[in-house]
């Protein structure tokens, strides 16, 4: 067989990146690459079987903190440019011990009590959307539900205007779709400064006037004495506001593609609403709305496999790849609503299990349940083609165009 490339930027992977992933899987599990990142090139690792994926997740070796990693020479020029201490000062990209005191005073005011108490306002949303979209004669699910859904209920939670939310969106996607290209590394640094002032304004806001509010809740936070730093600050909201819209936008876009692709599972579903939490437990392990986890580095030299792993390599740990793993799942490539148990990494493991889970998971019961009764004649609008956002991590339409 033709050895395979791997080239994360090509359209073709983009489109269907499942061919590729499986290739690598079977004939080179541990594969190595080059990526770029700034001015200089970073060894990289794809990891593409399950319990490897699993295994590194964990791996006292491997690294969240990209700074323990860095030359002194790369700390002067790092591979972000200026946005370093928006993108890394938060929970997702540290290890303990300020892993855990950042995620306690985040845990502080993001409680399951609180997640648990939104499911009235997420179905009062889902039906105004619902509704505003019966009077459409063109649907595209993505604009008009699967973003205005989350991006309204996390804005809500952290007190955002409803007249700027429209911009979380613009600057999530431009922060997101950041590839190799010289336009989207300009589109990402313009995007991360407007981020950043507009998150130091309404900080201002919230410390001259504390409202009920997850922003206002974080700039008081306290833990055996210790406050967020100001960095710190602006780096968990900017997280919160990119995590807390991202995944769940693609787990309702890709969940409903694939439904639409597979109309018995639709109708099943339709038919079985007991089966709703099983499904959207299907539809984040078919679907893969993070496609990778989050930047990962080896923290020293270490051996897996019989690899040489070198201090600061990247590992790409393919989650989407490990979701599709026939030696955890049965039948991997078909979508199967009643799957149990699915123990799928969609989420990640470990401490740095996704925090928001519930939320998602809760958003997208609600969706699916919303459209499935409302629209009994959904589907796809196969006049118009369907175009994948090029992004390094997650995995999600552009557009869904439905008829209904």
């Amino acid at each position: 067989m033709e050895k395979m490339a791997f080239d994360l930027y090509s359209s073709e992977y983009q489109n269907n990146p499942y061919p590729t992933l499986a290739y690598f899987r079977e004939h080179d599990p541990v594969h190595p690459f080059f990526i770029s990142r700034g001015e200089y090139q970073r060894n990289a690792w794809l990891i593409t079987r399950y319990q490897d994926v699993l295994t590194l997740l964990k791996h006292e070796d491997v690294t969240k903190d990209v700074i323990n990693t860095l030359s002194e020479e790369e700390k002067i020029q790092d591979e972000f440019g200026d946005s370093l201490d928006l993108l890394v000062n938060n929970m997702l990209f540290k290890d303990p011990p300020d892993h855990s005191r950042l995620r306690l005073l985040v845990h502080k005011v993001f409680t399951p009590k609180m997640i648990a108490g939104l499911k009235d306002r997420i179905e009062q949303i889902s039906i105004e959307l619902i509704e505003e979209m019966k009077t459409k004669v063109e649907i595209d699910l993505l604009e008009d539900y699967a973003v205005p859904l989350p991006v309204t209920v996390i804005s809500e939670m952290m007190g955002i205007p409803k007249e700027d939310r429209h911009k979380f969106r613009a600057w999530s996607n431009a922060i997101t779709n950041v590839s190799n290209g010289v336009e989207d590394a300009k589109n990402f640094e313009a995007s991360i400064q407007e981020f950043v002032q507009y998150l130091e304004e309404i900080i201002e806001k919230r410390k001259k006037g504390p409202s009920d509010d997850i922003i206002s809740g974080l700039v008081i936070a306290e833990e055996d004495g210790e406050m967020l730093s100001h960095k710190e600050l602006l780096s968990m909201l900017f997280l919160l506001i990119v995590a807390g819209h991202e995944t769940t936008v693609n787990l309702i876009g890709n969940g409903m593609l694939a439904l639409l692709q597979n109309r018995d599972q639709l109708e099943t579903l339709r038919s079985h609403p007991e089966h709703m939490k099983t499904a959207i437990e299907e539809f984040l392990r078919f679907t893969n709305p993070v496609e990778f986890g989050t930047s990962r580095y080896a923290v020293r030299d270490f051996m897996f496999h019989e690899h040489q792993i070198k201090k600061g390599d990247f590992l790409f740990l393919g989650l989407a790849a490990a979701n599709r793993d026939p030696k955890q799942f049965v039948n991997p490539n078909e979508l199967d609503i009643t799957r149990s148990p699915n123990k799928h990494l969609a989420f990640g493991n470990g401490i740095h299990f996704c925090l928001g889970a519930p939320l998602a998971r809760l958003e997208g019961q609600v969706a699916f349940k919303h459209l499935l009764e409302h629209f009994p004649n959904i589907s796809l609008n196969e006049e118009k083609e369907l175009k994948w956002r090029h992004s390094e991590i997650f995995r999600g339409l552009e557009a869904l165009p439905i008829n209904w």
